[in-house]
């Protein structure tokens, strides 16, 4: 379910699973997000065939820069100034990135925030996580900063 982030505020949020706390911090520590920036939130999506995520530009309440995982299957993520809706699940594109299994996916804000982004429909069953931090200021009643996920440092190389 999406919840906005101004919606957040009247409802409280779960906490982070253990599991997406172990993939956080694995990712903190080989660098590939930065300390400055680790995620308080993430979204699920888990795809059946033919399921998709149509244009839209990421919203605004979040920090860049944020990144998903690619799961089970691969599939494609189109990026454009427009998006055109050419059937169900079928977008006509400017940009197209393919998404294979394990790759992991970091927007910076370079544009993000507004340039649109789907997933058209996926063939196979597929599954993504996103990870995202929550403005500071725009966190759900009653949130809590993860102890765990608060003082991670990379590896030192």
């Amino acid at each position: 379910m999406w919840l906005l982030p101004q919606l957040c505020l009247r409802y409280e949020v779960d906490p982070l699973p253990s599991e997406i706390k172990r993939m956080i911090k694995r990712m903190v520590r080989l660098s590939i997000l930065l300390t400055d920036c680790i995620p308080n939130s993430c979204i699920i999506n888990i795809y059946d065939e033919g399921d998709c995520i149509p244009p839209h530009i990421d919203h605004h309440e979040y920090v860049m820069p944020f990144c998903t995982v690619t799961f089970m299957s691969r599939s494609n993520i189109l990026f454009g100034k427009e998006i055109d809706v050419i059937g169900p699940g079928e977008f006509k594109r400017s940009i197209k990135i393919p998404l294979p299994v394990g790759l992991i996916l970091t927007l910076k804000r370079n544009k993000a925030d507004l340039t649109k982004n789907c997933i058209p429909g996926v063939r196979h069953r597929r599954v993504s996580v996103t990870f995202k931090r929550m403005d500071d200021s725009k966190v759900p009643h009653g949130f809590r900063p993860d102890p765990e996920l608060e003082e991670l440092h990379p590896y030192n190389r």
